[in-house]
C-alpha cells in the first residue's frame, strides 16, 4: 500500500557516503568531501564534562525539554549573542540535533496542504520534513548572478493563499551565501505583510569568513513574535555525533505542540550529551574560533584548486563549509551521462574524491556539484592537488 514515507528519498549524500565507505573498507584511500561532518574533536572541556556526567551517574531520564541548567545557558546565549527575546528558558526546547528540531517544528506548524517558501537549492531534508508534515515546499530560486541571495520580489510572487511560513537558512547550505541585515529585514517585512511565520535555521552561525557577521532574523523589528529559531551544537562545537540542537519558540501554542512532539519522538535528549552542551556554551570559546579560522584556510585552498580546474565555476562562500560549483557546458560526461551525478561518480571512480551532486539539493541544483571542506585539512590539500589534474583527464 502507498504511504507518505514511501515518497521520501534515502538521500543522495547518503548514497555517496556509502560508496566511499565501502571503497574504504576494501582498502582504497578516499577523500571525504561529500558530507558536512566536522573533522575536529570536541573541545577538551566538553569531553571532560561528558565524562564527569557519566561518572556522576547522570544517565537517567531528564526533563523532556532539556535539563534546566542547559536551558538557562541557552537562554543567556540567545539573549546576549543573538538578540532574541523570550520571557524565560521555558520557551527553549532541546532536541536531538537541529534536524529533529526542524522535523517537530514543521509537524507543529503545518496543517495538511499548507505551503512553506524555501530556497532552491536547499539542503534536501527541509523539503522532506515539510512533506512529512503534510505540507508542500514552494522553492524560490537562488541565482549565481545575485550571489545566491533571494530577490524579495521573487519571494513575494511565491506567496499564495496557503503559504504558512518562510524557511531561512543563513549561512546557507549548499552555497555558503550569507544573508545580511537588509536582506533579512525585507523578508520580515514581507512576513508581516502576509502574516507568515519565519523558520530560521542558524546551524552555521559561527562558521563565517572574511569578517562576515551573523544576524538572527528573530532579533529584527517585526520578527520576534513570528520567528522560530533553530540552532545546532554540531557545527559550532564539532558535536555532530552527539546529536543536540535547540529551538527557540516565542509562541505559546506552538511551544505546547513542540513539547508534545518531543515527548512522543524522543522523550528527551541523551542526558550526558546535555552536560557536554552546557560546558560548551559556558566554557571557553577559543576552540570554536580556531575551527572557523581553519575552515577559512580550507576554503581558500579548495577554491584556488577549482579555479585551476576545467569544467567547474565555483562560488566563493562567505559562510558554512561547502563549496558550490556550476558544471560548465563543455563537461564531456562520464558513463554515458553529462549530468551532475556523472561528475560525482567520475571523481569517486577516478580519484576517490567524494562530492555531492547538485540535483540532490533541488531543481536549481541540477548541473552543479557541492564539495564539503569540513573534512581534515590534509584531505582538502590532497583533493586540491588532484582535482585540476583529474578533471583535465576527463
Amino acid at each position: 500500500m502507498a504511504h507518505l514515507v514511501d515518497e521520501i528519498s534515502l538521500g543522495a549524500i547518503v548514497q555517496v557516503r556509502d560508496r566511499l565507505l565501502e571503497q574504504q573498507r576494501l582498502g582504497r584511500k578516499v577523500l571525504r568531501l561529500e558530507s558536512g561532518d566536522p573533522s575536529f574533536d570536541i573541545p577538551v572541556h566538553v569531553r571532560e564534562a561528558i565524562e564527569k556526567a557519566l561518572r556522576d551517574g547522570h544517565t537517567h531520564y531528564t526533563a523532556s525539554t532539556g535539563i534546566p541548567a542547559l536551558r538557562e545557558a541557552i537562554f543567556r546565549k540567545i539573549t546576549f549573542e543573538n538578540g532574541l527575546h523570550v520571557p524565560n528558558p521555558d520557551h527553549i526546547v532541546v532536541t536531538n540535533g537541529a534536524m529533529h528540531g526542524l522535523y517537530v517544528i514543521f509537524r507543529a506548524l503545518l496543517d495538511p496542504g499548507d505551503e512553506v517558501i524555501l530556497p532552491d537549492p536547499m539542503w534536501t531534508e527541509i523539503g522532506e520534513h515539510i512533506r512529512l508534515a503534510g505540507g508542500f515546499p514552494r522553492p524560490v530560486r537562488l541565482r549565481a548572478e545575485n550571489d545566491y541571495l533571494w530577490q524579495i520580489e521573487e519571494v513575494k510572487a511565491a506567496v499564495g493563499p496557503r503559504t504558512r511560513a518562510i524557511y531561512i537558512n543563513t549561512p546557507h547550505n549548499p552555497t555558503g551565501a550569507v544573508l545580511r541585515r537588509e536582506h533579512l529585514q525585507a523578508l520580515v517585512d514581507l512576513a508581516v505583510q502576509h502574516n507568515l511565520m519565519l523558520v530560521s535555521d542558524e546551524a552555521y552561525e559561527h562558521v563565517l569568513f572574511d569578517g562576515e557577521r551573523h544576524v538572527s532574523i528573530g532579533s529584527l523589528d517585526g520578527a520576534q513574535e513570528r520567528t522560530i529559531s533553530v540552532f545546532s551544537m554540531s557545527k559550532t562545537y564539532a558535536m555532530s555525533g552527539l546529536r543536540l540542537g535547540y529551538v527557540i519558540i516565542p509562541q505559546p501554542f506552538l511551544l505546547e505542540r513542540l513539547k508534545k512532539l518531543v515527548r512522543c519522538t524522543i522523550n528527551g535528549v541523551n542526558s550526558i550529551t546535555q552536560y557536554g552542551a552546557l560546558a560548551a556554551l559556558t566554557g571557553p570559546q577559543d576552540a570554536t574560533q580556531a575551527m572557523a579560522a581553519e575552515y577559512q584556510k580550507r576554503r581558500d585552498i579548495l577554491f584556488a584548486a577549482l579555479e585551476r580546474s576545467p569544467y567547474v565555476r565555483a562560488f566563493k562562500p562567505k559562510g558554512a563549509f561547502y563549496l558550490w560549483a556550476r558544471i560548465t557546458e563543455d563537461w564531456p560526461g562520464y558513463g554515458g551521462q553529462r549530468d551532475d551525478w556523472s561528475m560525482t561518480n567520475y571523481l569517486i571512480d577516478s580519484a576517490g574524491i567524494g562530492s555531492s551532486p547538485g540535483s540532490a539539493f533541488g531543481a536549481a541544483g541540477e548541473g552543479h556539484i557541492r564539495f564539503a571542506f569540513s573534512c581534515s585539512t590534509e584531505q582538502i590539500e590532497e583533493a586540491a592537488m588532484l582535482l585540476p589534474e583529474v578533471l583535465r583527464r576527463a
